[in-house]
């Protein structure tokens, strides 16, 4: 009975998620300008600009490194330039990749404007500037977009290992949900062969090593000192030495630091838990694609991979305590892996849309996720 009334209130049952499409885009606006004028400097992120090889090969230096062949002094403006640039480059690519697999119509809005508004993705990304985490979500849309041929996999694969060597944790965060997204369109979509499999194979090969050896063998090599006047030689604002420490800290320090902090984690975890219920129509849209996919193999390998992704992410959760950066990326994951199970063939038959958006429950919903704002890096809000 109430949606039927809801109905009957407005013109067309798209008209609330119009109303949620210019809030969410203002939210995610006003967090922008938050972060450059209200929430900065953010020094530690600043850093990432300063840092080469100029040591030796090393974690987190492919962005200074790249930057130190325009400027010796790095200007701060260039953080927020770098980063308001991928945001908006997120933007438009994730618009052109929905377009793509979903079109935009009556039928597909409501599931659009949902992952829109997430406070998972863009509003989040908005106010996450500076922590590179966003360059995973925009290379994995541009593995969504760009034509599938023989030189597909080796291009993603390219971005991939810079993805590693921006940040070393890359590789579980997104580069797995871009292995699904190549793993459908070049190995489900195209026709298979043993070629494709040793070549594949190769490529995984190359980015499991990249990982390994920026994890495990890219440590500083000189004293923090002579490090951090390096850095501060090529910065434009006094820096704070305690920053330094993310270029000294080793996997079993940061286990360690990350359970000294596990009392107040565990009680935040309902409140991410309700962060992730209020996605149940994103949730259901995943499991009804996955039903729909025509053979158990598809199936078995569509959830065995998902999986793989969450996996990952509980590897994370052990070894760093930035758990609402996390949980965020692990959501949009979800929502790029959605795309990309589009894109197999279905036994559906598409009358109803993805998202109903005169359901009841997915307009309170969708209003929930919409006037939230953030989630944020390691603290919820």
């Amino acid at each position: 009975m109430l949606s039927v009334k809801l109905s009957l209130r407005h013109k067309s049952p798209n008209e609330p998620w119009r109303w949620m499409l210019a809030i969410d885009f203002i939210i995610a606006i006003c967090g922008i300008l938050y972060t450059i004028f209200v929430d900065s400097p953010r020094l530690a992120s600043y850093m990432q600009l300063l840092v080469t090889y100029h040591f030796g090969f090393i974690r987190r230096a492919l962005v200074g490194t790249i930057v130190s062949g325009f400027t010796d002094v790095v200007p701060f403006w260039y953080l927020h330039a770098i980063t308001v640039a991928a945001w908006s480059a997120t933007l438009i690519l994730f618009v052109a990749v929905f377009r793509k697999i979903y079109g935009f119509n009556q039928k597909t809005f409501a599931l659009f404007v949902f992952v829109f508004g997430s406070p998972f993705f863009l509003k989040n990304f908005a106010i996450s500037l500076g922590h590179l985490d966003i360059f995973g979500c925009l290379w994995a849309l541009v593995a969504l977009l760009i034509p599938v041929g023989a030189f597909y996999p080796l291009i993603v694969t390219a971005g991939c290992i810079g993805l590693i060597l921006i940040h070393n944790l890359h590789f579980l965060l997104y580069v797995t949900t871009i292995g699904f997204i190549v793993f459908v369109r070049y190995g489900l979509l195209t026709v298979p062969s043993i070629g494709k499999v040793i070549y594949g194979l190769i490529l995984i090969s190359l980015v499991l090593g990249v990982f390994v050896a920026t994890a495990f063998f890219a440590g500083m090599s000189v004293p923090r000192e002579t490090f951090f006047a390096y850095v501060s030689a090529r910065a434009s604002v006094p820096l704070d030495p305690q920053n330094a420490w993310m270029w000294y800290s080793s996997i079993p320090q940061e286990i360690r630091s990350t359970w000294d902090h596990a009392g107040i984690t565990m009680i935040r975890l309902p409140v991410y838990a309700l962060l992730i219920a209020l996605h149940l129509p994103i949730a259901r849209c995943i499991k009804s694609m996955i039903v729909a996919l025509p053979t158990p193999f598809l199936r078995t390998v569509s959830v065995a991979w998902l999986a793989g992704i969450s996996l990952g992410y509980v590897a994370i959760f052990v070894v760093a305590y930035d758990y609402s950066r996390w949980v965020s990326s692990w959501g949009v994951c979800l929502f790029l892996a959605m795309h990309a199970l589009r894109l197999l063939p279905s036994s559906a038959k598409e009358k109803e849309p993805p998202i109903r958006p005169d359901g009841t429950g997915n307009l309170v919903l969708g209003w929930i996720v919409t006037v939230i704002p953030r989630v944020g890096v390691t603290i919820p809000f």
